[in-house]
């Protein structure tokens, strides 16, 4: 058994269909964090554990799909893994995060600055891996999402300084730090696939919505879902003072609110969230921002269409099926 994570990941039991294509990408993970000199190999090997690891298991399957050559997919996915990995790290510190995953974030057990520099590591490494690909084509998409990502989360923080967000701000932040992720992994399978431009197009689509879906549904489970399941508390969202689409449905609903704005405007002692919650999930802004979600993944795997009949096609529908119904 391969030890590159320091706890168990969060199985998705459809997965099981790439089974030992996932169990390679994370031998090659080890691999080459095993080549690290510490303490710098033990903060990769502790950030790169755990979580459901979605987005490389659609390179995978976009591979799959076009029945190609596993091997080039494999570097592709430990590179999108890497990237996203890099891209927690560092929201973490940015919003001074604790908990992440059920357990302290990596800033909270080594100095901020070598949590931000073990960040850029792999940001460095996915390069490197994607480099090695040597194809154009991919390496502009994958400097393309790096450049909408931080833009995204720029724009969010200064933003949220100014004045609360509306409908399109609010869709245009998790359009570039979320969607924009799966969108880019989905394309970058497709090119390295050879598939032609509209199977491409399909399926930078079928990640972009799946993407939104995801994200969502992520804010849905900020009001609704088990802190246990999550790893993080309820409300986390809203102890930051960040604004998403629950919350925005409520304030639309809600316009005289009182308990929301008192945490938006800074009261977020454990009653008050508390209030804000309830108050949330009992107004009705909780089915509306799943109906949104499902609105996406519809969108998503009618994208699927004009892709090959195969079972890894079934299984990306079915992967949409899954962000939507998921518990944490």
């Amino acid at each position: 058994m391969n030890n590159v994570v320091e706890d168990s990941v969060s199985v998705i039991p459809l997965l099981e269909f790439i089974h030992p294509q996932m169990e390679r990408m994370r031998d090659i993970v080890h691999e080459i964090v095993a080549q690290v000199d510490e303490p710098l190999s033990s903060m990769l090997r502790r950030s790169l554990g755990g979580g459901k690891q979605l987005r490389p298991a659609l390179v995978l399957l976009v591979g799959r799909m076009f029945d190609s050559g596993l091997e080039p997919f494999y570097s592709l996915a430990v590179a999108v893994h890497m990237l996203h990995t890099a891209t927690l790290i560092h929201d973490d510190v940015v919003d001074g995060a604790s908990i992440r995953r059920g357990r302290e974030t990596l800033h909270m057990q080594w100095p901020a600055g070598a949590a931000i520099l073990a960040g850029d590591y792999l940001l460095g490494q996915s390069t490197s891996l994607v480099a090695e690909l040597e194809d154009p084509r991919l390496f502009k998409v994958f400097a393309a999402v790096l450049r909408t990502m931080c833009a995204g989360e720029i724009r969010q923080m200064v933003a949220s300084q100014r004045q609360r967000p509306d409908w399109e701000t609010y869709t245009c932040a998790i359009g570039a730090k979320t969607a924009s992720l799966f969108a880019a992994s989905t394309e970058m399978a497709a090119i390295l696939a050879g598939a032609d431009e509209s199977q491409i197009a399909a399926l930078r689509l079928f990640g972009r919505e799946l993407g939104m879906a995801f994200q969502v549904v992520d804010d849905v489970l900020d009001f609704v879902g088990d802190e246990a399941q999550l790893g993080k508390p309820a409300g986390s969202d809203l102890r930051q003072g960040l604004i998403t689409l629950p919350t925005l449905y409520y304030l639309e609903r809600v316009r005289s609110d009182g308990c929301v704005n008192a945490v938006l405007s800074g009261l977020r002692d454990e009653e008050h969230v508390q209030a804000a919650i309830d108050a949330v999930c009992a107004s009705g802004a909780i089915e509306a921002s799943l109906a949104d979600a499902q609105a996406y993944v519809r969108t998503c795997q009618e994208a699927l269409a004009s892709l090959p009949d195969n079972p890894a096609r079934h299984m990306l529908h079915t992967i949409a099926e899954y962000v939507m119904h998921r518990s944490h």
